[in-house]
């Protein structure tokens, strides 16, 4: 339950707390579009301010007990679909980006 849990990050967090969301499903074989990644991290940026947030795996790419469900290659699909989602590229630095950031999150897709 997404929201719930990120109006809880928003309620505890601290102005210094620097706060990152999992956009990568690390052991799903199916690789995220930088789409899907935008959208989770705008979800999140509703609730944590852009300048505190980051995005991460959901987990690392090496489960507990078997490190063959991600290949290497599809870590680094995985991982390439992050970097290109990320809001940093969408929106630029945090200061030049606050505007454009705020169209976007209100539902205004032009990138």
């Amino acid at each position: 339950d997404p929201i719930r849990v990120l109006k809880i990050i928003r309620q505890y967090m601290k102005p210094n707390h620097k706060v990152f969301v999992g956009v990568i499903a690390t052991i799903d074989p199916r690789v995220e579009t930088a789409e899907e990644v935008r959208d989770r991290t705008l979800q999140a940026a509703e609730f944590i301010p852009i300048v505190n947030l980051g995005t991460t795996d959901d987990c690392g790419f090496s489960p507990f007990c078997d490190d063959t469900s991600t290949s290497r290659e599809k870590a680094f699909e995985k991982i390439r679909a992050r970097v290109a989602g990320g809001v940093r590229r969408l929106c630029g630095d945090a200061a030049a980006g606050r505007a454009r950031f705020r169209r976007l999150a209100s539902g205004q897709r032009r990138l």
